[in-house]
C-alpha cells in the first residue's frame, strides 16, 4: 500500500457489509476522537453522517477516498445508494429519504442483531437500514429496533457530541454533555430466536436472494417488493382482525415471531415483527409449492378493507389489488370467480388462466369489432350451445349475444356498449335468448372460449373486415343476376314467386355480412329449411354472387371465413370442447333426405345444432321425393314416416296426432290424412258436437276459472280440450273475465287451501319463476352468490324480491350475510316448497302417463283423454 501525504497514518478496513457511518465511527474511535472532528480534519466540515449513509455527494467520495485509500466504489456500495428507487428512495438534491417504493420502513434509522455487535466490536451492517431486513441469518435472530432502555432507535455515530464513544453501546441523547448518552449496552439486549429451518428465516433468505441482492434484475426485484407490500399490509390486517379464521400458517409465524405483533404498531407497519409476520406470510401466499398457498390466500383476499369481491363493485375490488402488479392481481381475479357474474368474468377472464385488469383502449376495441360479424360463427355457436338447447328459434339471439361478449375481455365497455358497436340494437333480446339456450347449465366453458378467442383475435389477423362489410352492403347494393336465379329455379320445377326471390336476397346479403341481416333475436324458420335443403347448384350461384358482390366494391377478402380451433388449442386450454356433430355421420345421414328433426335425434343434439353445422360445412339434404296421389290401378309406396308401417306405430302406438305425424314426414295434415286412409289404418274418432258442454258444469268451470284464479289453457289442458272452447263457454256462461292485472293461479289445480299472502302472490305474473328463485337464497353469501347459482342476473333477482315484497307489504328475506328469512318469510317458503314439490309430483305423474315427455309410446291424444278424465263423469251430463 503506498501512502501519500493525504492519507491519515492510521488505517481501519471496513468490514463486509458494514454502512458508512458505522465504519467512520470505528475509524474516529481509532484516533479517540468524534466523528464529527473526524469529519472536520479531512476535510469535511459541515458533512452529515446520516446524508452520507444515503448517497455520497461526489466530493465527500473524493475526499475520504483519498485520505483512507478506500476505493470510491467500494464507499458506494457502502451506502444505500446501489438500492434507490428498488427498495429505497433517496431525494438526489437534499438526500433526504422519500416513502419507499413498496414498504413503509424509509432506512431513517437501522435496526441491528445484538449478537452481530458483540462479535463484531460494535459495527454496524448497512442491510439492517433495508425496509425488508427483519432476521439475522447468521445468528437466527430476530433483528431489533429500539434501544431496550430509553425505547429509542440507537443511532450509529455519536452525531455532534464531542469525545470518544465506546463499541455496542446505545449513543441516544438523554441530555447535555459528553456523557449525556443513554449508555445501555446493546450487545446485552433480549433476543427473540428463530427455527433455522422456520418460516420467517426461510423468508428472509428468499427475500436477500429475490428483493435485495438482485442487482441485475431491477424490475422484476421492484415487481417482487411491489407484490410482498401489499400481501403482507393485508395480512397484518387479517392477524389484527381476523386471527381467528386464520390458517395454521399464520399461527405458526406469530409462535416463531414470538406472539402477536403490538396491535399500536399496525399504524407504522416499521419494526421488524411486523416486517416478519408479514413477509413470511406474504411469501407462503406467493410460494408456488407451499401446501398451505391457497389457504393463506383466500385468508389474505377476505382480510383487505374492502373484503370479497361483489360483481356490482369488482372494478374497485379489483383495482384494489393493482399496486401488487399483474401476477397478484390474476391470482385474485382467478380466486374471485365463483363470485363474478357472467359480464364480470368475461372482462376480467377470471376463469381463464390468464386474469388481469382492462387495458384495452376504445381503438382496441373497434379494431376487434371490425373482426367480429354481428353473429357468432356457426361452428363456434354449435360448440357452445347445449345439445339439449330448447327449439332452435332463438340460436340466432345467442349468436348475436356472444358475438356481443366477444367484445368484453379486456375492455371497459359494458354489454350494451358492445352489442351496439355491433348492430345488435335488441341486445335485450339477445341476452334473454342466451340465457334460455344456456338454461342452469355451467357456463365456464362459454366464458374460457370467448376470452381466448377474443385475445386470439386481437393476436391474429383475419382476413375479413366485417365492419366495412356492414356498412357497405344493403339490400341496395349486392349484385344479384335474376336471370340466372330463374333459370336455376325452373331447372328444379321450383316457383319464381316474390317471397322465394325475397328470401334468396336475404341470404346472399346474410353470406356477406356473415350473420343475419337486421337485428332481430328471432328469425323464421324458414332460413333454416332453407339452407338444409339448398341444391348444390343454387348454393354455388348464392356464392358467386357475393363474389361478384365484393369485386363489386373492390374487397379483395373471402366470402365467408372462420377461426380456426387451433388457435385456441395453442393456448393450451379449450373451453369448448370438440364439435359435438361427427361430420361423416352427419353427411350419411343427411344424404338419406331425412328431415332436420329426424337426423337432429339421431344424432343426439338439438335442430339447432344440425342447422349450424349445415350453415357451417355447406352440406346439404337432397329434397325428398314427393309423393304421388294414389290412383286406381297404381299405388307408389310411401316412405319415411308414411310408410305405412312407421305409420301405424306413430299413430296407432306412440297415439301421435296426425299434426305432429306432419311435422316428421315434413308435410301437410291432409297428405297424412290421405296416408292413412291409404294404409287401411282407422282414424280416432273426434269429440262429439256439445260434448264439451255436456261434460263440464258452469259451476265447476267458475269455481275453477274465478275463485281458484286458474287459466284457460290450464283448464282446457286438464279436460283435454281445447283453450278456445274454453273461452267459449266462459262467454256463453256469462263468467267474469279475469282482471287484465291478474295471472293464471298456477296451484288451483291442486286441490289445496293457500294461506293469504301466497293467494296474493299465486295470481302476479311469473309466479312459479319466482318462488322458485325465492326458496333457495336463504343461506347464500348475498344476492350475487345466489345469482350466480340460479344463472340468473343481480338485477333481476333483486327486482323479483323487491316485488314480491312490495305485494305482500313485508320483509320476506333480510339482506343479511348470510341471506335469511324472516319468521312470516319462512311460513312463506315453507308453504311454497310444499307447493311447488306437490306441482313437480303431479307433472312428473302427467309425464310418466304421457310418456315421460320424451318417448311417445304411450302418449294420448287430448281427444283420448278427454274421455277418461275424472271430471268427465255421468253425474255431470245435463
Amino acid at each position: 500500500m503506498r501512502w501519500t501525504d493525504e492519507r491519515l497514518p492510521l488505517n481501519v478496513d471496513p468490514l463486509p457489509g458494514e454502512a458508512l457511518d458505522s465504519w467512520l465511527e470505528a475509524y474516529a474511535r481509532r484516533l479517540a476522537v468524534s466523528t464529527q472532528e473526524l469529519l472536520r480534519f479531512l476535510p469535511l466540515p459541515g458533512a452529515d453522517p446520516n446524508k452520507m449513509v444515503r448517497r455520497l455527494a461526489d466530493h465527500e467520495r473524493t475526499v475520504i477516498s483519498e485520505r483512507t485509500g478506500i476505493e470510491a466504489a467500494q464507499l458506494t456500495s457502502m451506502t444505500l445508494h446501489p438500492w434507490d428507487g428498488r427498495v429505497v428512495s433517496i431525494n438526489p438534491v437534499d438526500r433526504t429519504m422519500k416513502r419507499p417504493p413498496a414498504w413503509r420502513f424509509a432506512g431513517t434509522h437501522t435496526r441491528y442483531c445484538p449478537a452481530c455487535l458483540e462479535e463484531d466490536q460494535g459495527r454496524w451492517r448497512l442491510a439492517w437500514r433495508l425496509p425488508w431486513s427483519f432476521a439475522c441469518t447468521r445468528h437466527d435472530l430476530l433483528l431489533l429496533d429500539r434501544c431496550p432502555q430509553c425505547d429509542r432507535p440507537p443511532p450509529v455515530h455519536s452525531r455532534r457530541r464531542p469525545g470518544r464513544s465506546e463499541p455496542g453501546i446505545c449513543l441516544t441523547g438523554i441530555g447535555t454533555g459528553e456523557a449525556a448518552r443513554c449508555g445501555f449496552p446493546l450487545t446485552q439486549a433480549a433476543r427473540t430466536a428463530l427455527p433455522r429451518d422456520g418460516l420467517v428465516l426461510t423468508a428472509q433468505h428468499d427475500i436477500d436472494l429475490t428483493v435485495l441482492a438482485a442487482d441485475d434484475h431491477a424490475n422484476l426485484a421492484r415487481l417482487r417488493s411491489q407484490e410482498l407490500s401489499l400481501l403482507a399490509r393485508r395480512a397484518l390486517h387479517g392477524v389484527h382482525h381476523r386471527l381467528e379464521s386464520a390458517p395454521a400458517a399464520a399461527r405458526t409465524v406469530l409462535a416463531e415471531c414470538g406472539g402477536s405483533p403490538d396491535p399500536l404498531s399496525l399504524q407504522q407497519v416499521t419494526d421488524s415483527h411486523n416486517t416478519a409476520v408479514g413477509t413470511a406470510l406474504s411469501l407462503i401466499a406467493l410460494d408456488g409449492a407451499h401446501t398451505e398457498r391457497d389457504q393463506v390466500f383466500g385468508w389474505l383476499l377476505a382480510s383487505g378493507s374492502t373484503g370479497r369481491p361483489q360483481s356490482a363493485y369488482i372494478t374497485r375490488w379489483a383495482q384494489s389489488w393493482q399496486p401488487a402488479g399483474p401476477r397478484v392481481v390474476a391470482r385474485a381475479l382467478a380466486a374471485a370467480d365463483p363470485e363474478l357474474n357472467l359480464m364480470a368474468r368475461l372482462r376480467y377472464g377470471s376463469a381463464t388462466q390468464t386474469p388481469a385488469l382492462p387495458t384495452l383502449t376504445e381503438c382496441d376495441v373497434r379494431r376487434r369489432a371490425a373482426r367480429v360479424p354481428a353473429m357468432l360463427w356457426p361452428t363456434w355457436a354449435m360448440r357452445l350451445l347445449p345439445a339439449n338447447v330448447p327449439g332452435s328459434s332463438r340460436q340466432p339471439g345467442f349468436r348475436r349475444a356472444c358475438a356481443s361478449m366477444l367484445l368484453l375481455p379486456g375492455s371497459t365497455y359494458d354489454y350494451e356498449q358492445a352489442a351496439l358497436l355491433l348492430g345488435n340494437v335488441k341486445h335485450k333480446g339477445n341476452r334473454a335468448a342466451l340465457d334460455l339456450a344456456m338454461g342452469r347449465h355451467e357456463r365456464t366453458a362459454l366464458v374460457i372460449t370467448l376470452g381466448l378467442l377474443a385475445l386470439a383475435l386481437d393476436e391474429h389477423s383475419p382476413p375479413i373486415d366485417y365492419q366495412r362489410r356492414r356498412t357497405t352492403f344493403t339490400d341496395a347494393t349486392i349484385t344479384f343476376d335474376m336471370d340466372a336465379y330463374r333459370r336455376i329455379c325452373l331447372r328444379h320445377g321450383q316457383r319464381v314467386a316474390p317471397r322465394h326471390i325475397e328470401r334468396a336476397r336475404w341470404s346472399l346479403l346474410g353470406l356477406l355480412l356473415g350473420s343475419d341481416p337486421g337485428a332481430d333475436s328471432k328469425t323464421p324458420d324458414w332460413p333454416d329449411e332453407f339452407h338444409y335443403r339448398l341444391p348444390a347448384d343454387l348454393k354455388h350461384f348464392l356464392h358467386q354472387q357475393a363474389t361478384a358482390s365484393l369485386v363489386a366494391h373492390r374487397i379483395d377478402e373471402p366470402v365467408r371465413w372462420e377461426p380456426p380451433a387451433a388457435w385456441l388449442d395453442q393456448s393450451g386450454s379449450h373451453g369448448a370442447g370438440p364439435d359435438p356433430v361427427d361430420f361423416a355421420t352427419f353427411t350419411e345421414l343427411a344424404a338419406t333426405g331425412r328431415p332436420a328433426a329426424e337426423l337432429a335425434q339421431a344424432l343426439g343434439v338439438s335442430a339447432a345444432h344440425v342447422n349450424l353445422f349445415a350453415e357451417a360445412t355447406g352440406i346439404t339434404a337432397p329434397e325428398p321425393p314427393r309423393p304421388r296421389q294414389s290412383r286406381a290401378g297404381r299405388r307408389i309406396p310411401r316412405q319415411g314416416a308414411l310408410a305405412p308401417e312407421r305409420l301405424r306405430e306413430l299413430y296407432e302406438k306412440q297415439h301421435l296426432d296426425q299434426m305432429q305425424i306432419a311435422a316428421l314426414a315434413g308435410c301437410n295434415n291432409h297428405t297424412v290424412h290421405r296416408a292413412l286412409k291409404e294404409a287401411g289404418i282407422p282414424l280416432r274418432k273426434s269429440r262429439p258436437a256439445f260434448c264439451l258442454e255436456r261434460s263440464i258444469s258452469r259451476d265447476w268451470l267458475e269455481e275453477q276459472y274465478q275463485h281458484r284464479g286458474r287459466g284457460a289453457q290450464d283448464i282446457a289442458r286438464e279436460i283435454g280440450a281445447h283453450k278456445n272452447g274454453v273461452m267459449k263457454l266462459l262467454h256463453r256462461w256469462d263468467i267474469p273475465r279475469h282482471p287484465s292485472n291478474q295471472y293464471a293461479n298456477p296451484f288451483g289445480s291442486l286441490d289445496t287451501l293457500l294461506s293469504p299472502a301466497m293467494r296474493t302472490l299465486s295470481t302476479t305474473r311469473n309466479c312459479l319463476q319466482r318462488l322458485r328463485h325465492l326458496v333457495e337464497l336463504p343461506g347464500h353469501h348475498n344476492l350475487s352468490a345466489a345469482a350466480a347459482f340460479l344463472h340468473t342476473s343481480t338485477g333481476t333477482l333483486s327486482y323479483q324480491l323487491r316485488g314480491i315484497e312490495g305485494k305482500l307489504g313485508f320483509v320476506v328475506i333480510t339482506r343479511t350475510k348470510p341471506l335469511a328469512a324472516t319468521a312470516a318469510g319462512w311460513e312463506l317458503i315453507t308453504e311454497a316448497r310444499k307447493l311447488l314439490k306437490r306441482l313437480e309430483y303431479q307433472s312428473a305423474e302427467g309425464l310418466s302417463v304421457a310418456g315421460g315427455g320424451h318417448d311417445l309410446r304411450d302418449r294420448k291424444s287430448p281427444r283420448q283423454s278427454a274421455y277418461t278424465h275424472p271430471y268427465l263423469t255421468q253425474a255431470r251430463f245435463s
